[in-house]
């Protein structure tokens, strides 16, 4: 088929399809800088939409954080709610609490996690309702990014069983929540036609600034620090520690990564020899994949 030009008067060739790939460059330019100049302006007047986690786990979190407070305790707020219970229940039977008997009931389910520790296991298993919406042009997008969040969380979970001084609960938590600066950001960009239409530029838009906003949400939220540097930090892949021992950004890392293992996602592509998270971890080669134990937790997720 010959493409078409036109002539201007004075002789200059227009070409059409060139002509409407500016103007849709243009437009994703002005577009972009409207929209992230929009979203500064709503962190500073503090009007940045938040995602919350459910009621019945915080209030299962103020007993957790109460010094005078039981399994008992814990057991009468999380038991009125059967699918935190239910979650809970698989979560203690997962490969990360392996037991010698499945248990069946939320008491021996607390007390195989520990009750010190059963706080991180309630951000688990409730954080599923915080990736929830009800808005059409962006439920596809929640729905896969909670999908991701889990093969991150239960990855960087299993990793982090392998280094000294780590906790899998607290990998696990930083996995799940890594990306959590994308929820404010798309129900932002329902107002953005342009952006909705624009599926690819929106994915640059969103890589290029939820680390931020991702840190500033699980530092007003209270997070450990640990937890708040992966959000913040897990996408720099020029970040070199040096001789400081691995922590959670590192596993979080390279779980993000392996999870995004055969997909079009421009990490499926990077030079993991080039990345000091893996060359960190000293994990033996070709052991990136995602094994039968890492689905288990992540079916305990779900």
């Amino acid at each position: 088929m010959t493409k078409s030009v036109f002539f201007l008067s004075d002789g200059a060739a227009v070409d059409p399809e060139r002509e409407r790939e500016h103007e849709r460059s243009a437009l994703e330019v002005s577009t972009t800088k409207a929209f992230v100049d929009a979203v500064r302006e709503d962190l500073r007047a503090n009007k940045i939409y938040l995602p919350t986690l459910p009621a019945l786990a915080l209030e299962a979190l103020v007993v957790i954080n109460d010094v005078d407070s039981s399994a008992a305790d814990l057991e009468k707020v999380i038991s009125r709610d059967a699918a935190l219970t239910a979650r809970l229940i698989r979560y203690a039977n997962s490969p990360l609490y392996r037991g010698l008997n499945t248990i069946a009931s939320i008491r021996p389910a607390i007390t195989r996690i520990g009750f010190q520790r059963v706080k991180n296991a309630v951000y688990a298993v409730s954080m599923k309702e915080v990736f929830r919406t009800s808005v059409k042009e962006i439920e596809k997008r929640m729905d896969g990014l909670w999908t991701h969040s889990v093969k991150v969380g239960a990855q960087a979970a299993m990793l982090a069983k392998e280094q000294p001084g780590l906790d899998p609960d607290v990998a696990l938590v930083a996995g799940l929540v890594h990306d959590i600066g994308h929820i404010p950001l798309l129900i932002k960009a329902c107002s953005y036609q342009e952006l909705i239409d624009s599926p690819d530029y929106l994915d640059k838009v969103l890589r290029k600034l939820h680390p931020q906003l991702g840190g500033s949400i699980l530092k007003l939220w209270k997070f450990d620090q640990h937890v708040i540097d992966v959000a913040a930090e897990h996408e720099d892949l020029k970040r070199d520690p040096g001789d400081e021992p691995v922590n959670y950004v590192d596993v979080v890392q390279v779980a993000n990564i392996i999870a995004h293992e055969e997909s079009d996602h421009p990490l499926a592509g990077v030079d993991r020899s080039t990345i000091k998270a893996f060359s960190r971890l000293q994990r033996e080669e070709g052991e990136t994949g995602l094994d039968e134990e890492t689905k288990k937790v992540e079916d305990a997720l779900f």
